[in-house]
């Protein structure tokens, strides 16, 4: 009977917070139990600002590019160079990030962009569900086995093709053809490359704000930062 009126208690505390198939318990900490933990581990969120921004940057810039450029001019290979500049900053910044778990905050230090800062008081919504990349890896592998040679033959055969129509054209005007072309597989290996980053993990700590900002951080353990957050010993 005790046991369920404290329990009842410190859900009132804090309602939007919650741990799948367990509960989280949040109340005061003796002393001595307040810690910290430095982890690396891959992180999303949402929304992604930045990657909006850049996608559109390069799409303008690319499209003026190819629009008022002469077909033997270099400034057709740059138009379609740009093009993958964001997967380059994609590939980076899915790097590890070093992610700062303490009782009143949490802190998310990206590769090329600056730190979050999540105040406990912020949190809306805490919880722990199973990653659907891993029960997905072999499925998605496969289909990506499959297709991706399909994908890869069919572009070359359109290369060849148009390269062929378009023997007495410049280099440069062949070049871009090429770049082109490629873009799509280029953009596949960069999407699969992410998935395969995200897949070992069984678990992943789902993080909601009150300014609706969504944080995955995936990670072996995700049970250890609810509990520093909760500032409670497991």
């Amino acid at each position: 009977m005790k046991n369920s009126l404290g329990k009842g208690r410190q859900e009132d505390s804090f309602p939007g917070f919650k741990l799948e198939n367990r509960s989280l318990h949040f109340g005061s900490s003796p002393l001595g139990l307040q810690e910290s933990r430095i982890l690396k581990a891959q992180v999303s969120l949402f929304p992604e600002c930045w990657a909006v921004i850049i996608i559109l940057f390069t799409l303008i810039i690319s499209l003026l590019l190819w629009t008022y450029s002469p077909e033997d001019s270099f400034l057709m290979i740059l138009s379609e160079l740009i093009l993958y500049l964001p997967l380059i900053p994609l590939l980076l910044s899915h790097r590890p990030s070093t992610v700062v778990v303490m009782p009143e905050k949490i802190i998310i230090k990206r590769p090329l962009r600056k730190p979050v800062v999540i105040e406990k008081k912020d949190l809306v919504q805490i919880s722990v569900t199973r990653n659907e990349n891993r029960f997905l890896r072999w499925p998605m592998r496969l289909v990506f086995l499959v297709t991706l040679p399909i994908i890869l033959l069919h572009t070359v055969e359109r290369i060849v093709r148009d390269l062929h129509l378009e023997e007495a054209a410049p280099f440069s005007a062949k070049l871009s053809l090429f770049l082109l072309q490629f873009f799509i597989v280029a953009f596949l290996l960069v999407l699969y490359y992410i998935f395969e980053l995200r897949a070992p993990y069984q678990r992943v700590l789902k993080v909601t704000t009150h300014s609706n900002l969504k944080v995955w951080i995936y990670t072996e353990e995700p049970e250890e930062l609810t509990a520093i957050l909760k500032n409670e010993k497991e």
